[in-house]
């Protein structure tokens, strides 16, 4: 029996770690940085559950092992668990399932078990994400909250196994959420101990349920960019792309711990939520459509004037895109062809560009090193593993490449945009 469990959990950290690293390196195509901040430190040695937004479907849950390096349970919808073969396979990669009310009355009793399985997890200190909402809405604003993360904290809490648990509100907050190369600012909010509710929770279940999930919606207000009136082409949307104008990270880490992305984007949305599209003069609106800004443009301020400088990268670089595109063209075609035919909700659009791709390179590449390995031996492998190689060389370089095809022609224009820039951050 004890063999079985130990092989069991072998297989479930290789699946997990296997996963993470694939993801992950999908991901890395897709997302141009990370940036992280925390109001405090997250806690050591203590149980924690951190309460998520969750704008962007399975793809919210992908920043949390990544910044962190540590394993975390996950809480998602109940209803996929429904097939055999997923319910195995999710286990293996630390998913559990939560049950809705519109899944049905009689499955909420199933509830009872994802929670002990958390209970087991946070006896031994370990950490359990929870998507607090309860859905999944592509809005750049936070959904009323349900109470289930504060009656896992409290009703673990009083069980008596640990005398702390700690609730960490976080937010994943997108530059966007369908394009090509955004970038991902998650914010931790201060760590909210359950002991402070423990008086209450004696006296009232309900009212301190209540009041912890109030708290939680406080602090992920606080590190959520929340934009009152969100639209894709808003005018307040359209200002965040003139302030990336002048933003180019030159570090080479993917994952950043910096605030400074979060603030300056809060900051200018804070103050379109304060005033609305008032906040920018009508001349300013009009040099914005004569300038035809676009998401595209990031970095424009930072970059060179130089349009030669331009065509050089556009050469030099033109051969690993061109390797990277032809690598790359049938798992993209595959997960187009999944959201065309099999998808109907355009929320999971993302998640199945970046996870479907990713996991249809891995297939596409164990066939590739397999027949290469069979005709050409250890010659074959290594030319198999040359495509991975090819991969991360792109996500280095696609930047460089896409900003010098679209925009070598603007350069030249960097005084409109400069005055754009000035006028919106006075």
């Amino acid at each position: 029996m004890i063999g079985e469990v130990i092989k069991l959990f072998l297989r479930a950290m290789f699946v997990y770690h296997i996963l993470r690293f694939w993801v992950g390196g999908g991901l890395r195509i897709w997302i141009r940085k990370i940036y992280a901040s925390f109001e405090d430190p997250i806690p050591e040695n203590a149980p924690i559950i951190f309460a998520c937004t969750h704008p962007n479907s399975a793809i919210d849950y992908c920043f949390l092992p990544l910044i962190t390096r540590k394993k975390s349970f996950v809480m998602v919808r109940g209803d996929v668990f429904a097939n055999k073969f997923l319910d195995k396979f999710l286990r293996a990669i630390w998913m559990l399932p939560v049950y809705r009310m519109k899944d049905g009355f009689s499955t909420l009793n199933k509830n009872v078990d994802s929670f002990q399985e958390c209970y087991d997890e946070f006896d031994k200190n370990g950490r359990t994400m929870i998507f607090s909402e309860g859905t999944s809405i592509q809005e750049k604003r936070l959904q009323s909250l349900k109470k289930g993360t504060a009656r896992l904290a409290l009703d673990y809490l009083n069980s008596g196994s640990k005398e702390e648990i700690y609730v960490v509100p976080m937010a994943n907050n997108y530059s966007r959420f369908r394009q090509f190369r955004y970038t991902v600012m998650t914010r931790f909010a201060k760590p909210i101990k359950a002991s402070d509710y423990r008086a209450m929770y004696e006296e009232n279940k309900a009212k301190a349920y209540n009041q912890l999930t109030l708290d939680i919606e406080a602090s992920l207000k606080r590190v959520l960019i929340e934009e009152k009136n969100y639209a894709d082409e808003s005018w307040a949307e359209k200002a965040l792309n003139v302030l990336r104008l002048n933003r180019l990270d030159g570090r080479k880490e993917w994952i950043i711990t910096d605030e400074q992305p979060f603030n300056e984007e809060k900051q200018i949305v804070d103050r379109f939520n304060e005033k609305g599209d008032a906040a920018v003069s009508d001349n300013w609106k009009k040099a914005y459509d004569d300038l035809h800004v676009n998401e595209e443009m990031e970095g424009l301020l930072k970059r060179s004037e130089r349009k030669d400088l331009h065509w050089m990268l556009i050469f030099s670089l033109s051969i690993f895109v061109g390797l990277a595109k032809i690598i790359h063209f049938l798992p993209l075609e595959l997960s187009k062809w999944l959201i065309k035919n099999k998808i109907k909700d355009g929320l999971f659009e993302n998640t199945v560009m970046i996870i479907g791709s990713s996991v249809f390179y891995l297939i596409q590449f164990l066939i590739v090193a397999i027949v290469l390995t069979m005709l050409m031996g250890w010659t074959g492998f290594v030319t198999a593993c040359s495509m991975i190689a090819i991969s991360a060389i792109y996500s280095e370089i696609v930047d460089d490449f896409r900003f010098a095809w679209k925009n070598h022609k603007l350069v030249n224009k960097k005084a409109e945009y400069t005055w754009l820039y000035n006028d919106l951050v006075r």
